[in-house]
């Protein structure tokens, strides 16, 4: 059966991984990948390219709109969102006046899986790759979720973890009450990976983390492969006891403990999250 995929932050490191794992182990399948600029080679003749800017919310909603005029008659199996940034900056707003950083390591995630609903088979598995394993309702500030007063590196890490742990269990429980879809929303943590991530540190730490790469870090292949056949295997087990969200570690294994999020707790998330991303669409439209 031909697979179809979307690799959101697959133009390279763990989303090209994936993207080329999906496409090697089914010829039949067509994968694209998307991300700011083409890759100089794609190695694969069933991938293909579309480019988008995922730190812009108003260049997600012109994509995803593309992506529905083009896929509603073939609907995606797979929506997978590594984009990400690795900075030692401080809070930098993009244009829409989102943090840069959580634009690309939540916000957008969050818009992009709201967008595409439409077009995903109603078996479809959703995977976010971020960090599936630190985050709780605990690391949350509950009256600056997007961090405009308190804003810090650790902060911002914690909150784009923690709420893409809520808003998981949200969209699960979403189409529970709304239907009969079996959609399953995975948040992964891929562990030390030797990508290129780490190019936008400063010189005094690049030599540390390469040393750190050397030793505890696993190739972009390992981590997709871990990754793909984890989902493949934690989701089947979750299903089977009426589940639809699933927090996987770097080995692809179902993390222990997770908590579940009240229904409070996932409303003043998810109506943040809309709000949010609503004002910034309607301030740059």
């Amino acid at each position: 059966m031909s697979t179809r995929a979307l690799v959101v932050g697959g133009t390279n490191g763990i989303g090209y991984a994936m993207a080329c794992r999906i496409a090697i182990d089914n010829p039949s399948s067509t994968v694209i990948i998307s991300g700011r600029n083409k890759p100089v080679m794609i190695p694969h003749p069933n991938i293909e390219f579309l480019a988008v800017d995922a730190s812009s919310m108003l260049q997600i909603k012109q994509y995803t709109d593309k992506i529905i005029t083009s896929h509603r008659a073939q609907k995606l199996d797979f929506l997978i969102m590594t984009q990400g940034i690795f900075t030692m900056a401080g809070r930098t707003e993009t244009t829409e006046g989102i943090d840069n950083k959580m634009a690309l390591h939540y916000y957008g995630k969050q818009l992009l899986i709201r967008e595409l609903l439409p077009v995903l088979k109603d078996n479809a598995r959703v995977i976010i790759v971020l960090d599936g394993k630190n985050g709780a309702p605990v690391k949350l500030d509950w009256n600056d979720l997007d961090l405009k007063r308190t804003y810090s590196l650790p902060s911002a890490a914690y909150h784009c973890i923690s709420m893409n742990d809520s808003m998981i269990q949200f969209h699960a429980a979403q189409q529970q009450q709304n239907g009969n879809s079996k959609r399953h929303f995975v948040h992964a943590y891929p562990g030390v990976v030797a990508s290129n991530i780490m190019v936008g540190l400063p010189w005094y730490l690049r030599g540390p983390s390469q040393i750190l790469m050397k030793i505890a870090a696993v190739s972009t292949d390992t981590c997709a492969e871990y990754l793909l056949q984890g989902v493949s295997e934690v989701t089947q087990k979750a299903e089977k006891e009426g589940r639809f969200w699933s927090n996987i570690d770097q080995k692809g294994r179902a993390v222990p403990d997770k908590a579940i999020w009240t229904e409070e707790q996932l409303k003043s998330v998810s109506d943040h999250t809309w709000t949010l991303i609503d004002s910034a669409l309607k301030c740059t439209a």
